[in-house]
């Protein structure tokens, strides 16, 4: 059967994109733009096709699925005319092509679990791409290697939130943002758009209000108007009394009186420290190391055993510290077992051994404190501190700090950053250490600690 489609029905931009067969189509750019039409549009088309073809569509969580991509076929078929060849099933949103058996399956990505149960998919189209994750990415990717349709596709559909998400990293070239990288040029469809290029839309009225939505918002203003990379945007920040202007430096000095302080995350991929220091002299704190290890950092040594070793080496061995000067703190579930270990003993023995130092040098609580408290304490320090008293020196805290958020339960959430939240933890750690460390004991008395911090703030003099 064919399918004869008026040039009036499409945008003249995106007519490569309806006849592209490379295995990967990416269509990214601002808000309005038409890419997802478009991309709805060359579905519907391609269900036609004599070979046998099962199609994929797939959304971060399956609730949005019936308002933002079930909707967008039945309205595109409607208005093409195609409708009477597609049965759209409303209760689960599985639309079928009524002349070649096409399947449409949806896929909510909140519960990977269902993509075990797919069978030989040719197609798979993923809006909304950058609210994923790369993992998921990669298992559905794999899917696609069914000998009953050579011609398999994966299209990819996004505004282009932060230059540093893992869709940048992943297709584009590492120097230039906008170019497909040299190992998927071949393979892969690149279509970028803004507003300008959708026929179907007075472009003058949507730029009017797409610079309202704006409203000197530059970030704003990258991704939804010009549909560049931008900064992605954190709208309910853990850690919002941070402040670049104010937290963080570059400049910091290593202070070698004074103890090195360690906090650990125990994870196997990565196992997390984050090195800082009080200076008692001037009441300044600084955070300004990260060390990370996986099972493959060091051969023959745990990840655990791999970061306790990388800073020994920096800090002990190189003549900067003794093994007196290290405090440890961290995560307090490292007192039990864990299968990072050979031994039978905890995150802490191994520490201990390690460093080469003693029990005395290892402060951690005995169980964990609610995100909602530990949050409570960072924040305050970082409100109620002078600047330049409380300083974040490592962009890599600096990068998870800003995008780390508050869930409905004032939780911390994952960060969205290739680490998720083990060198926040760390941080936490610490910081729990500095503030609520007091006699001996881990306090957990908010008035307590707001006295300590206020007694820091009047005696910091810069």
């Amino acid at each position: 059967m064919e399918i004869i489609l008026k040039p009036t029905k499409y945008s003249s931009h995106f007519k490569e994109l309806l006849l592209s067969d490379k295995r990967y189509i990416i269509a990214y750019g601002s808000r309005g733009s038409g890419k997802t039409h478009h991309i709805v549009l060359k579905l519907l088309l391609r269900s036609f096709e004599s070979e046998y073809n099962h199609i994929l569509y797939v959304n971060k969580e399956f609730r949005h699925i019936k308002i933002q991509q079930y909707a967008e076929f039945k309205k595109i078929a409607s208005q093409t005319g195609l409708s009477k060849f597609f049965t759209f099933y409303d209760g689960d949103y599985r639309i079928v092509n009524k002349v070649t058996g096409t399947r449409f399956t949806p896929i909510g990505m909140d519960d990977a679990e269902k993509t075990k149960g797919i069978s030989d998919p040719t197609i798979i189209w993923w809006d909304e791409i950058t609210k994923g994750k790369e993992e998921d990415f990669l298992t559905l990717n794999a899917l696609l290697r069914t000998p009953l349709n050579s011609k398999h596709q994966f299209i990819l559909s996004f505004n282009p939130v932060s230059e540093s998400h893992w869709i940048r990293k992943y297709f584009f070239d590492e120097k230039d943002a906008y170019k497909i990288s040299d190992r998927f040029e071949s393979n892969t469809y690149l279509n970028h758009s803004t507003f300008k290029n959708n026929d179907f839309i007075d472009k003058e009225k949507y730029e009017e209000t797409l610079m309202q939505n704006a409203y000197g918002n530059t970030n704003r203003m990258l991704v939804d108007i010009n549909g560049m990379w931008g900064v992605e945007q954190n709208n309910n920040p853990f850690f919002y009394s941070y402040s670049h202007d104010k937290h963080f430096r570059d400049d910091y000095e290593i202070s070698k009186s004074d103890y090195l302080d360690i906090s650990f995350d125990f994870n196997k991929d990565p196992c997390s420290a984050v090195v800082g220091q009080y200076k008692h002299k001037t009441k300044v704190f600084d955070k300004f190391d990260v060390i990370l290890a996986t099972p493959k950092t060091l051969l023959n040594k745990s990840p655990l055993e791999a970061v306790c070793y990388l800073i020994y080496q920096k800090y002990v061995e190189s003549g900067m510290f003794p093994t007196i000067q290290l405090r440890v703190t961290g995560d307090p579930a490292g007192n039990n077992g864990g299968a990072d270990l050979i031994d039978l003993h905890s995150f802490y023995t191994t520490i201990k051994k390690e460093l080469r130092i003693s029990a005395s040098q290892i402060y951690v609580r005995k169980s964990h404190t609610t995100h909602k408290f530990s949050g409570e304490v960072s924040n305050r320090a970082y409100r109620e501190l002078k600047h330049n008293q409380f300083n974040i020196c490592h962009p890599m805290i600096e990068n998870d700090i800003n995008l780390a958020y508050s869930d409905e339960k004032e939780s911390l959430n994952k960060a969205k950053s290739e680490f998720g939240l083990h060198i926040l933890d760390a941080v936490r750690y610490l910081d729990d250490f500095w503030f609520c460390y007091r006699n001996g004991i881990f306090t957990s008395d908010m008035r307590v600690i707001s006295q300590y911090i206020d007694s820091l703030k009047n005696s910091y003099k810069p």
